[in-house]
């Protein structure tokens, strides 16, 4: 069921996908047009609170590419920074391909910036590069756990780790880290 708004006020009255018949050539289409001047989906009328809640279901690929353009009360949620304090780029997306990598570093920058510095936990794969990681560190003062996987570059993870004074967990899957960079990181991670 779908709300209706008409002249006369709001109302709940069922839809249908057939158009609305006229009695005639020309005839009641005005006053069709007026009777029904919108229909609203109802869940369009949720509480704005809870859209943030619902966008964090999807993944981050899918909010920048696609969810931000179904509607103005969509995008409009989408920029709450709370919908942003967990990014999470998995190497398993549909979107993912490894021939994108700048893509995905760009994606994950626009991510952050719309975190607006809540940013709590991001989870990264072969796309992170120093320079990223960089930019993270910069914008993310609240950064409470990071994780990368499936990165074979040589990535400054002290300097990173040393910045982010409330980093309580760092994951790390399939790098390339040598024993003494393990070693600097257990002395700077609680």
């Amino acid at each position: 069921m779908k709300k209706v708004i008409t002249d006369q006020g709001q109302g709940d009255e069922p839809t249908s996908t057939t158009p609305l018949k006229s009695k005639g050539k020309g005839r009641g289409k005005r006053k069709n047009k007026k009777r029904a001047k919108e229909i609203l989906p109802l869940w369009l009328e949720l509480p704005e609170e809870i859209w943030p809640n619902i966008l964090q279901r999807l993944e981050i690929v899918e909010i920048l590419l696609t969810a931000q353009k179904v509607c103005t009360t969509w995008r409009r949620a989408c920029k709450d920074p709370s919908v942003w304090r967990v990014i999470n780029m998995p190497i398993g997306s549909q979107y993912f391909n490894f021939d994108k990598r700048h893509t995905y570093e760009e994606m994950c920058r626009h991510a952050v910036d719309h975190s607006q510095g809540e940013l709590v936990d991001i989870s990264l794969a072969f796309y992170a590069t120093n320079k990223l990681l960089a930019y993270i560190t910069e914008r993310s003062g609240k950064l409470k756990r990071l994780s990368i996987s499936w990165n074979y570059s040589k990535l400054s993870l002290v300097q990173v780790v040393q910045k982010l004074s409330l980093l309580a967990e760092l994951s790390l899957t399939e790098i390339v880290i040598t024993r003494e960079g393990i070693e600097a990181l257990g002395s700077y991670c609680p």
